[in-house]
């Protein structure tokens, strides 16, 4: 999925509330990790997660986020969901296939469809 991501040259980051090093005992205990092929960034401040408005605050964690960020810094897509919801990565490139189109899309827009016209 990751090479999804880097086909349409957007950068992948993960992050959590975690230090690098429960990040890095993360990598090294789970099989699913080991190869993590994206750099992960550690708030254990929790600076990020509260302005982001996405810190959990009666379990101290970041809940579940996406975020697409534009060149300029701009964040173009949210998609927040609670600890027990993962996040669907096909509709994350599916959004960023519509943002990368610079036009008008349609609802459930798939690339390769035709995209709005104004009259």
């Amino acid at each position: 999925m990751t090479s999804d991501f880097a086909e349409r040259d957007a950068q992948l980051l993960g992050g959590s509330t975690d230090s690098e090093y429960a990040h890095l005992a993360w990598k090294q205990q789970h099989k699913d990790l080991k190869d993590l092929p994206f750099p992960m960034l550690s708030d254990v401040k929790r600076e990020l997660s509260e302005g982001l408005g996405i810190l959990d605050a009666s379990e101290g964690v970041c809940q579940r986020a996406v975020y697409i960020v534009d060149p300029d810094g701009i964040i173009r897509f949210t998609m927040v969901t609670g600890l027990n919801v993962g996040r669907n990565p096909k509709e994350v490139i599916r959004v960023l296939d519509a943002l990368q189109t610079d036009e008008l899309c349609p609802c459930n827009w798939q690339k390769g469809e035709d995209t709005l016209q104004i009259a």
